[in-house]
C-alpha cells in the first residue's frame, strides 16, 4: 500500500495515502483532484468514493466534518512497523552481509530473470549509498559503463527512484554507453536530472589493441570500491540489440517490449565485488570519457 515511485501503476489506495501524507485534512474533492492528476488510469469518482469509504472502514483514514486525514493510531502502526524493518534489514542483515562485502571479496548471483536480477541490483546500489553516506569515501558517486543504458529506458521508474537517492547524499551519475544508436541517446532526454550525466563513447575505438576488449554484454557500475557487473542471458540480449539496431524513432520505441523480454526465462547473472584498486581504475577511464565527450 505504501507509494512506490519505481512502479508505473501504484494502487489507488496508494496514491491516496502518499497525497494525504503531505498535505493533511482535505475534502474527498480535494484529494480526488491530485489523485486525478497522478494516477495514470480513469477512475469515476463514484470508484474513487468507494475506496474512499473502504479506507474509512478499515481505519486507514479519519473524517472529521467534511475533511479527511490519516488516522493517528494507523499512522502509530506505520511507525512500529518501520522500526521493526529497521531492525530485521539493517546493515547487519543476510542481504546486506551479501552486498557490503569486504575488501578483495567477490560475489556471484545467479537469476531466473533479468527483473529478478536488477530488483537485487537496485537493492544493492542503494546498500552501498548508505554505506556511504555514514562511512565516506574520497569519491562516492556512482560510474557506469555499458553498451546499451537499457535499464533508463525500459525501466525508467526504478532507475529515476535510484537518482532520487543519489541526489539526498549528494551524489553524481556518470554514464558511459559504447552504442550510438537513437534508443542510446534516450536517457538524457526521459531522465530529467540534474545529477544525470549519460554520454556516448567510441566503443569499438576504445577496445582497438585491448588485449582484453570490453564486452557488449556487460553492465559495469560502482559505487566507491563497490563494483557491481550484469550480464543478460544471451539470447535476450541479442534481442535487445536487433530491437536498438532497428529503432529510428520515438514513434518505433516500445518499451514494453523490452521490459517484457526483461521477465522472460533465462539466467541473468550479477558479480558484486568490493576491489578498491579495480574501482579506481574503472572510475578513472570512466571520467576520461565524461572528459573527451565534454570536449566534443
Amino acid at each position: 500500500m505504501i507509494y512506490d515511485s519505481r512502479l508505473k501503476i501504484n494502487a489507488p489506495e496508494s496514491l491516496i495515502l502518499d497525497i494525504l501524507s503531505k498535505k493533511a485534512k482535505l475534502s474527498s474533492k480535494e484529494i480526488f483532484e491530485h489523485f486525478s492528476q497522478k494516477y495514470p488510469r480513469k477512475m469515476t469518482i463514484q470508484g474513487f468514493y468507494k475506496v474512499i469509504r473502504k479506507m474509512l472502514d478499515d481505519r486507514v483514514l479519519l473524517k472529521d466534518g467534511q475533511l479527511i486525514s490519516l488516522d493517528s493510531f494507523w499512522i502509530n502502526k506505520v511507525m512500529e512497523f518501520s522500526k521493526n524493518i529497521e531492525r530485521t534489514y539493517a546493515a547487519n542483515s543476510l542481504t546486506a552481509a551479501n552486498i557490503l562485502l569486504e575488501e578483495g571479496e567477490r560475489r556471484v548471483f545467479e537469476f531466473e530473470n533479468v527483473i529478478a536480477m536488477d530488483n537485487l541490483w537496485s537493492h544493492g546500489l542503494n546498500l552501498v549509498r548508505q554505506f556511504y553516506a555514514a562511512n565516506g569515501h574520497p569519491d562516492k558517486n556512482a560510474y557506469s559503463r555499458n553498451y546499451f543504458s537499457v535499464f533508463h529506458i525500459s525501466r525508467t521508474e526504478s532507475e529515476s527512484t535510484n537518482l532520487q537517492y543519489f541526489e539526498s547524499s549528494k551524489m553524481e551519475w556518470f554514464m558511459a554507453s559504447g552504442s550510438d544508436t537513437f534508443l542510446n541517446h534516450l536517457p538524457a532526454k526521459l531522465i530529467e536530472k540534474e545529477n544525470y550525466h549519460q554520454f556516448i563513447f567510441d566503443f569499438d575505438g576504445y577496445n582497438k589493441g585491448k588485449e582484453k576488449p570490453l564486452e557488449k554484454n556487460l553492465w559495469v557500475t560502482l559505487v566507491g570500491d563497490f563494483i557491481f557487473e550484469a550480464r543478460l542471458p544471451k539470447y535476450v540480449f541479442e534481442l535487445v540489440e536487433k530491437i536498438y539496431e532497428e529503432t529510428r524513432s520515438i514513434g518505433e520505441f516500445n518499451a514494453d517490449k523490452i521490459s517484457g523480454l526483461f521477465q522472460e526465462p533465462g539466467k541473468a547473472v550479477l558479480a558484486v565485488s568490493r576491489d578498491k584498486k579495480r574501482a579506481e581504475q574503472i572510475r578513472r577511464e570512466i571520467k576520461g570519457l565524461y572528459q573527451i565527450s565534454l570536449q566534443k
